[in-house]
């Protein structure tokens, strides 16, 4: 059976459901990519949240940074990052920290 709005008690109810947050998008890590076999031999996923944490905190567009399960882009030594906010979706294979620096300077150009 499927859901719809049709109602206006269901868009009240959904309305009362929906919140807006205080953040703007969300960076997203990889954490299944640093227990692959092919994974990153020396960048982990927490290391590199707190990077980006670093690097993304004074962007005009608040990014809350999140550690997740695999992303679907599963590279070969690298690490996963993807940043998704105003509409748009942005995808990093990581192998290093200055990549990882590298991209927290490319996410905060292109969501800015």
């Amino acid at each position: 059976m499927k859901s719809t709005l049709n109602t206006s008690r269901d868009a009240e109810t959904a309305g009362a459901l929906l919140v807006r947050p205080k953040f703007g998008g969300v960076a997203l890590v990889c954490g299944d990519c640093q227990k692959r076999s092919n994974g990153p031999s020396k960048l982990k996923a927490k290391d590199v949240r707190k990077l980006l944490k670093k690097e993304l905190h004074n962007q005009p567009v608040r990014l809350r940074i999140v550690q997740c399960s695999c992303l679907g882009i599963c590279p070969r030594k690298a690490l996963a990052v993807s940043a998704v906010a105003a509409g748009q979706v942005l995808a990093a294979e990581l192998r290093s920290e200055d990549e990882a620096r590298a991209a927290a300077a490319a996410f905060a150009r292109a969501l800015s």
